[in-house]
């Protein structure tokens, strides 16, 4: 079956709602016509309302600055992601924009939910999506694991599976980064993305926005891109038309 246009991913590795998007979340305004924009915290809900208070005003602050308006949908859990009015807000919106916290959480919250739906239907309209850190939840495909029964991921961009704070893992936690190239299934590729960098798919392309680098692994091989270049070799979203 035939693929079907889908509105732009970004896959950030962190920087949401700090200057460092400004790049990409500009971007998004000036070339995918983005106006609505809708703000999700879900996946930092474990560590209270006050920190999903923070990234909400973080987020309207900078989509203010840049000239749009954005609101907050307050979504802590499955419940939540199950409510009509949630799921009709995010069909309505031009960019939907998933902040950190645990990818995990977020993704068990939004599994097979009334929200996911209207996620998914929205960026098969032209909506854009977007999720940096623990907001790779609802973007990175499924990786079952002994730890965690339920989904990892929601395969918004499968198969193609980001590494966020990429830069930092590698340094600190090289084990974590080999774990996570070893685990992946067949067809799935895995791709690095720094800190205040982004991976985005527009236009048929994905293409690396920000300040450092993005490393695409291809067997044993690691490539590097930067700011402006087309991850050559990066299969596209693999969702077809039929849900």
């Amino acid at each position: 079956m035939p693929d079907t246009p889908l509105g732009p991913l970004v896959l950030a590795g962190s920087g949401e709602y700090t200057p460092a998007m400004d790049i990409v979340d500009t971007y998004l305004i000036e070339h995918a016509g983005v106006r609505e924009v809708i703000l999700i915290a879900t996946s930092c809900a474990l560590e209270g309302e006050d920190v999903m208070t923070k990234w909400e005003q973080m987020g309207v602050a900078h989509f203010k600055r840049l000239g749009v308006e954005a609101t907050p949908l307050r979504i802590k859990d499955q419940a939540d992601a199950n409510l009509p009015e949630h799921a009709e807000r995010i069909a309505e919106a031009g960019l939907v924009w998933f902040s950190g916290g645990s990818p995990v959480y977020l993704a068990q919250s939004f599994h097979e939910t009334l929200a996911w739906h209207a996620l998914e239907s929205a960026n098969r309209r032209g909506a854009a999506v977007a999720g940096a850190s623990g907001g790779l939840g609802v973007l990175n495909p499924n990786v079952p694991s002994a730890e965690n029964p339920g989904p990892t991921g929601l395969g918004l961009a499968a198969p193609v599976r980001a590494i966020a704070h990429f830069d930092r893992a590698e340094q600190r936690r090289p084990e974590f980064v080999e774990r996570v190239v070893s685990s992946l299934l067949p067809g799935q590729m895995a791709i690095g993305v720094d800190e205040d960098t982004t991976v985005v798919w527009h236009q048929s392309v994905w293409r690396v926005m920000g300040h450092q680098r993005a490393v695409l692994f291809v067997g044993q091989e690691r490539h590097v891109y930067r700011h402006g270049e087309v991850v050559e070799g990066l299969l596209p979203p693999l969702r077809h038309s039929a849900p």
